[in-house]
């Protein structure tokens, strides 16, 4: 008991001590920091497809969609729908016209930034459930979910109100959202496909917001052991470097003209997928080639090309394989520097080659 007694003791105390450096040491100015803003998106209805035979997948990925964005902190989402106060309003108006609203059900990007701009929105969102599988043993429901995520301002003709002739994506996602694995399980599907799309949606919504997905790593029994003391010295750390940091911005480096592909399109053509960018704009640096990577039905990402040279705004995949499968691609510069620039990812996409 007294053991007991002692770790408990040994443990409030640290929470104590770490909590007294941290107050001390974060500057007073922290305090009047203001938050960043708020940008609206409008989230259009999530097409589905997957060919599946179950029923509101695509109204249930729309909700979960809309509920994990709501999430983020820097945006607040709102699911387009006709009978919303805010679209019965612009058709009241005559800003929107009825048959606008109705092919709203399955938004092209132009149509949605058309509608985003009248509405007043910042951003907005159309997205596809591209496949869904329900594993037999054990038991779990797996989809992949893709979209694409554009700002309204600079996409659309402030004196027409249409979009532009080629909109720029903000950024895009495929993920694969899974429910947990259930052995011998006999009841409904429902919350297994549930889950499924809420694991979906909350890894869209990090992608979006440009955070990257979250790893669980195992714990040990020694791990455990240590667990207060790594968060102790983990919260001194941080406390230590916000004291640091100064309120000046850091002065632009040589690492801001390291710059992505932009404008990433992926086309399906009849038995080979077509991928198509534009070259990086905004730097100094000299392009040595471009790396394509692939991945399949949600697996890791693997080389398809390394060796395509300075110019190059394409890339053909021939390596498809036969039945239906999903694919998504990522594209990233290498200069002649030694430097790499982040990848830029295609959304996913069912393609079928007979």
């Amino acid at each position: 008991m007294y053991g007991i007694r002692r770790r408990s003791s040994v443990r409030t105390i640290s929470l104590v001590l770490t909590l007294c450096m941290v107050s001390s040491l974060i500057p007073i100015g922290l305090a009047g920091a203001q938050p960043t803003a708020v940008k609206s998106v409008l989230v259009f209805p999530v097409l589905d497809e997957s060919e599946s035979a179950y029923q509101d997948l695509d109204t249930r990925a729309t909700s979960a969609l809309e509920i994990a964005i709501n999430g983020c902190q820097e945006f607040a989402a709102s699911k387009f729908t006709r009978h919303s106060p805010l679209v019965m309003r612009a058709v009241s108006e005559g800003r929107l016209r009825q048959v606008d609203v109705e092919a709203a059900e399955v938004a092209s990007k132009d149509l949605a930034l058309f509608l985003g701009h009248e509405l007043g929105f910042d951003y907005v969102l159309i997205a596809s459930l591209q496949s869904f599988e329900m594993a037999t043993e054990p038991r779990q429901a797996n989809v992949i979910l893709s979209g694409q995520m554009y700002a309204v301002k600079g996409n659309v003709d402030e004196a027409t109100g249409d979009a532009i002739e080629e909109p720029t994506v903000f950024r895009a996602f495929g993920v694969k959202g899974t429910s947990s694995p259930r052995a011998d399980y006999e009841g409904s599907e429902n919350p297994l496909i549930s889950e499924a799309l809420r694991d979906a949606g909350h890894k869209a919504a990090l992608s979006l917001s440009g955070e990257p997905l979250e790893i669980t790593p195992t714990a040990d029994k020694d791990t455990k052991r240590w667990r207060w003391i790594m968060y102790a010295l983990a919260v001194g750390a941080l406390a230590i470097g916000v004291n640091n940091a100064g309120s000046s911005p850091a002065a632009p480096g040589p690492a801001e003209q390291v710059r992505p592909v932009a404008n990433l399109y992926l086309q399906p053509l009849q038995s080979n997928l077509k991928l198509t960018w534009n070259e990086p704009t905004g730097t100094t640096l000299q392009v040595l080639r471009y790396e394509v990577s692939r991945n399949v039905d949600g697996g890791s990402f693997s080389v398809l090309s390394s060796n395509l040279g300075p110019g190059s705004t394409g890339f053909t995949d021939i390596s498809t394989l036969s039945g239906r499968h999903v694919y998504q691609y990522r594209v990233r510069v290498l200069y002649t520097d030694g430097r790499a620039s982040a990848y830029t990812y295609s959304g996913a996409i069912a393609f079928t080659r007979s």
